[in-house]
């Protein structure tokens, strides 16, 4: 179904009910006349196309005409004088904005897929958590309470977070847990309209919520787990004693009862530990939340979308030529053919349905599925709404892990161990240098100590969160150079800031369609049975388990591959970077580096 129709007959129902009630409708009776000549001239299908002609008996029950379909025939509209350009405008500005719009779903749903790897291990609390925060958002938005209950004061709990092993939610399909986590935050991106909050209360409001739904759900699933206290335990054995029960039958009584209080006792551990593991689950889950948001919801932007079309009806959206590397492009659909981004491109007709010819082969335009096209280091997208069409050039696997391996570059240099993880300390010192003045005792050799007790896992996620951080900063700052060289000397690491400087530029500068300044680049595609690949001096076995690999190399543990993975050794360390099945690898070495 068009998506952009859908909007069109909603706005037409709306118009017509405020004539049925005696109002005048907003841009007056000329704009319901231009919408309802835009929607008879366009191919509904036939369920929109149904209501519709509901809705118009109703209109034309209004201005007295005899009820007819008004899709079976050319309707006649000789007395009607449109201007064109304000015909066409609101429908074709809309067009765009949609295209804005599911650009923005279509990355969301791509980053979504990729960050699944991170929610589908161990008990999967964040899959469980959203589950139940979509089941408990629902039935709260039905009730009379939801749109004013800004503090959730009235909210009450009523559907538990699902156990692990519950067979009514088939959390282990990767599939499904995509879907869970796309409509919680579909769910996110109109809670401030539906509860008419400002945006920037979007994420503060769903933190309250989730605690609300850890605790209370929790609860439900352990309910009767506090323990007995001493206090009843005694006067149950009163009067046991009062009733002149036996010494065997008192006996069996308190041990009963001391089971219940020990069964009880263990239930709280139990549900304490499940609260820590799910308030952890929910930090993961509110983090993806925010970045994936637009702004000022969360920290993402809405795509930036050419407010031109190809061929467009507007004039004042009108595209005259077509650049020769636009960033997005938008045409209205009719057959024919037209170049970008140095290729040929043809439009096809049949019926109602458009195919576009590109390189050779046909692929059909479908408004349910947006169309990608492998283009080199890109994929090429096409998003269908109604007569037009989106076409642009998004990064495909192949680039991501490009920019995986430039990012491992630098992580490489952050986990070296020698003089007590010099490049660590100085990214630290300088993330808090970016902040403002710092006291760089706190960055001294003998605060490294808990960086050498830490699992490799452990300081790995430690080193990338501590860089996404200064990437951020860096990304607001203006020069930052001086001010790494000052930590460096304050330090005594004036030659690793010298070439952390370096690192940090090619990785900024870096972009996902070119390659990586990298040694020694590789790849391999996993297969249901191990595999090995060669990098520096060591030999790696990979082995993969349903959705996860397993690194190993010759007497030393196996580290799962989720996307990046630096593994150290004594000349330098070899860099992993996965994407689906696709592994790619490069080796950096420090013979020749500080």
């Amino acid at each position: 179904m068009e998506a952009g129709l859908v909007e069109l007959v909603d706005l037409f129902e709306y118009k017509v009910a405020d004539l049925l009630e005696g109002r005048p409708p907003k841009g007056g009776r000329s704009s319901v006349i231009r919408l309802r000549q835009i929607l008879l001239q366009s191919n509904l299908p036939p369920t929109l196309a149904r209501r519709f002609r509901q809705i118009d008996a109703e209109y034309r029950s209004l201005r007295g005409q005899p009820e007819e379909s008004p899709l079976a025939h050319e309707p006649d509209l000789d007395g009607i004088v449109v201007d064109d350009e304000l015909g066409h405008e609101a429908p074709e500005q809309a067009v765009l904005e949609q295209f804005a719009e599911a650009v923005y779903w279509q990355r969301t749903a791509r980053e979504i897929a990729r960050q699944m790897r991170h929610f589908t291990t161990g008990k999967r609390e964040a899959l469980r958590l959203t589950y139940a925060l979509l089941q408990n958002l629902e039935s709260y938005a039905a009730t009379p309470h939801f749109a004013q209950d800004y503090n959730l004061s009235r909210l009450e709990v009523s559907h538990p977070i699902p156990a692990y092993s519950d067979p009514l939610v088939r959390l282990e399909d990767t599939e499904v847990g995509r879907n869970l986590i796309l409509e919680f935050v579909r769910e996110a991106y109109t809670l401030s309209e539906r509860l008419q909050l400002p945006s920037e209360e979007t994420l503060p409001y769903l933190r309250r919520f989730v605690r609300r739904v850890i605790d209370q759900g929790l609860a439900l699933r352990y309910s009767g787990g506090k323990g007995i206290s001493q206090e009843v335990l005694r006067r149950s054995l009163e009067e046991a004693r009062r009733h002149n029960l036996t010494a065997t039958q008192i006996r069996a009584l308190e041990q009963r009862l001391r089971e219940q209080s020990l069964e009880d006792r263990r239930l709280a551990m139990v549900m304490e530990q499940d609260r820590q593991a799910f308030a952890a689950a929910a930090e993961r889950l509110l983090e993806l939340v925010k970045k994936l948001l637009p702004h000022p919801k969360g920290d993402a932007q809405l795509p930036h979308l050419p407010a031109q079309i190809w061929l467009g009806l507007d004039p004042r959206l009108n595209l005259s030529a077509i650049p020769d590397d636009p960033a997005g492009l938008t045409v209205r659909l009719m057959p024919g053919s037209f170049k970008a981004w140095g290729t040929e491109f043809t439009v096809t007709q049949a019926a109602s349905e458009f195919s576009l010819v590109v390189g050779g082969s046909e692929y059909p335009l479908s408004e349910a599925e947006p169309l990608a096209v492998p283009w080199g280091g890109f994929e090429l997208w096409a998003i269908r709404r109604g007569q037009y069409a989106h076409l642009r050039l998004e990064t495909r696997g192949e680039a991501l892990l490009s920019t995986l391996l430039a990012e491992g570059r630098v992580l490489a240099y952050l986990l070296r161990p020698d003089r007590s993880f010099a490049y660590l300390r100085l990214l630290r010192a300088f993330s808090a240098r970016l902040k403002g003045p710092i006291t760089y005792h706190d960055f001294t050799p003998d605060k490294a100590t808990r960086y050498q007790e830490a699992s490799p896992e452990a300081l790995q996620d430690f080193a990338r969160k501590g860089l996404e951080v200064v990437r951020a900063r860096l990304e607001r700052s203006g020069e930052w150079r001086p001010l790494l060289l000052e930590v460096g000397e304050a330090l005594g690491l004036a030659e690793e800031a010298g070439l952390m400087g370096q690192e940090l530029e090619d990785w900024l500068s870096q972009r996902s369609d070119s390659q990586t300044q990298t040694h020694s680049l590789g790849s391999t595609t996993l297969s249901d049975g191990p595999s090995s690949l060669k990098v520096g001096s060591i030999v790696l076995s990979l082995r993969q388990e349903g959705d996860a690999v397993y690194v190993s190399a010759p007497g030393v543990a196996a580290r799962r591959l989720s996307d990046l993975l630096v593994w150290h050794l004594p000349e330098g360390s070899a860099v992993l970077a996965r994407e689906g099945p696709c592994v790619a690898h490069t080796f950096v070495a420090f013979g020749d580096g500080v």
